[in-house]
């Protein structure tokens, strides 16, 4: 018999039941709450932790190490030419204008000496005025575009994701680097890391590339000019963008009178001054010797592994025995003497005597033309090939290319050996170095170690011999000037340059040519040389070095 439920039982038994949903609902919801919030707190240490694996060591916050350029230098102090990736020189902040630094500080950063890095107040004034204004105005401090420099925390292209943690890593860096270098430590290494634009890292190389002086030497306005260029080497370019320049450049040194680093009087005077660059032609540091720097990186690149050090990065100064003056004297030489040569050979070379030699220039041109190696395809190359055979430019191109007379020139002190000037070719800098990579034959001027040979091995210089043509198996040399005669003293024979006794002196016990070989060894000749006697002539093949 079924037992009646009371209404009072029957709703405390629905009262209990919706207290058990909620209490168990309520369980859910907090472990819900628990379950998220360790995920949140497990993202948060991975985010944590990526962030902080991208920060520099702490190794390497104490010894910062940007790229230096290495600087070679003549015998007589100037500098010849640098080895780069980044062509970047150190200098001290004591030896800077204190009118770069102050408008440094006026532009980028005027609570620099308040601030423990992070400026948090003008951050949150630019957050603010950039969502208003719809602006990108930056708050970085100076020692946070340090950071950014010197460590490569830099963004391109980038997500916000990766914005965010650039930006984050940026603040705890220069955190850091606050704890660990002076304000005037920071500003050295700012100026020494920072890119100028045309291929100039650093204060001092710019000074170089822009104004051709050291970077003590710069005038405010010049100084405000390379303040400019910080904001964008490109848009700010003293040459291409001169209004751009100018405009930026007097809105630096206005920054200045505001932070009262400047009188407003000399202000007024000073903006009208026009900027003028050493050349409209400006980039990284040129060399007057060009291939003898580039016969310098060949030594020295042999040593590198040996001795530890990075031609292009460690900042090197090497000393070279070039003479500057006389450097320049020889490029001069070059450039009139090779002018004249190439008029004649130009008036005198005929290319429909020399077809086949044509033919073969061009065949060799073509391919090696980029158009042609880039093909994969066998009738796009046969395409290509009489396309190019037949387009009247191109074939221009290469008989002008074939036609160009070459030179290669060096002085040498002979009691050291050292070179002073050296012209590697025709264009003084590029292509195959004429001095070191070319052999022809050296003709009269190997004649002097001839002699040498025969005087040193007891024959004197009014030794006579006969001046007579003769044939030696088949050897016969003539005098340039056709003329012969009776017997001639050695010291005659070598001032007037006669062919056939320096001829008879190899042919004889005077100056065996076995003897000869030794003795432009031992004068420093590292080449192969044959023992026949026509090297009296130098008809053996030798680089002019």
């Amino acid at each position: 018999m079924s037992k009646k439920i009371s209404d009072s039982e029957y709703k405390s038994y629905f009262m209990d039941r919706k207290k058990r949903k909620r209490k168990f609902l309520g369980n859910i919801s907090l472990r819900a709450k628990l379950i998220a919030a360790g995920v949140f707190l497990i993202l948060m240490i991975v985010f944590l932790a990526y962030t902080i694996s991208g920060l520099p060591s702490l190794e390497q916050l104490e010894n910062p190490k940007p790229e230096l350029a290495t600087k070679v230098y003549t015998v007589d102090g100037e500098l010849l030419g640098q080895f780069f990736i980044e062509n970047r020189i150190e200098t001290n902040i004591d030896s800077l204008p204190p009118y770069l630094i102050n408008a440094l500080i006026a532009t980028e950063d005027r609570n620099f000496y308040d601030h423990w890095g992070v400026d948090l107040t003008r951050f949150a004034k630019a957050m603010i005025k950039n969502v208003f204004t719809f602006s990108r105005e930056g708050a970085s401090t100076i020692t946070q575009q340090l950071a950014k420099n010197l460590y490569k925390l830099k963004g391109k292209d980038e997500n916000m994701f990766a914005t965010i943690v650039r930006k984050i890593r940026e603040w705890m860096t220069a955190v850091q680097i606050e704890q660990n270098y002076t304000k005037n430590e920071i500003l050295e290494l700012y100026l020494n890391v920072s890119y100028f634009g045309r291929s100039a890292y650093g204060i001092e190389s710019a000074a170089k590339v822009y104004f051709d002086k050291k970077a003590s030497e710069l005038t405010l306005p010049e100084s405000a000019v390379f303040i400019a260029l910080l904001k964008s080497p490109e848009y700010y370019d003293p040459v291409r963008k001169k209004e751009n320049s100018l405009r930026r450049r007097n809105l630096v040194m206005h920054n200045m009178v505001v932070n009262e680093m400047l009188s407003d009087e000399k202000y007024q005077k000073l903006k009208t001054v026009p900027i003028v660059t050493v050349s409209e032609k400006l980039g990284m540091v040129r060399s007057i010797a060009p291939h003898f720097m580039e016969y310098v990186r060949q030594q020295l690149e042999g040593f590198s592994e040996k001795y530890g050090y990075n031609l292009y990065r460690d900042g090197l100064n090497i000393y070279t025995t070039i003479d500057y003056r006389m450097q320049k004297y020889a490029n001069d030489a070059v450039a009139k003497h090779r002018k004249e040569y190439q008029a004649l050979f130009n008036k005198n070379w005929n290319w429909d005597e020399n077809k086949s030699l044509l033919v073969a220039f061009i065949d060799k041109a073509i391919r090696n033309s980029q158009l042609y190696r880039n093909a994969s395809a066998k009738d796009e190359r046969a395409y290509i090939y009489n396309n190019l055979k037949n387009n009247k430019s191109f074939v221009d191109s290469v008989k002008n290319a074939a036609t160009i007379v070459q030179v290669g020139f060096v002085a040498i002190e002979p009691s050291t050996g050292q070179i002073k000037a050296m012209v590697g070719g025709e264009n003084l800098g590029r292509g195959l170095n004429h001095v070191t990579g070319i052999r022809r034959q050296p003709g009269s001027a190997f004649k002097p170690i001839v002699y040498t040979t025969a005087i040193d091995n007891g024959y004197y210089p009014a030794y006579t011999i006969l001046n007579q043509k003769f044939d030696y198996n088949g050897w016969s040399p003539s005098n340039a000037d056709s003329g012969y005669g009776g017997y001639m003293t050695l010291r005659e024979a070598l001032a007037h340059s006669v062919n056939v006794v320096s001829g008879r002196m190899t042919i004889s016990e005077v100056a065996p040519p076995n003897k000869v070989v030794k003795y432009a060894k031992r004068m420093g000749i590292n080449s192969s040389l044959p023992a026949y006697p026509s090297l009296a002539l130098g008809a053996t093949e030798l680089t002019p070095l």
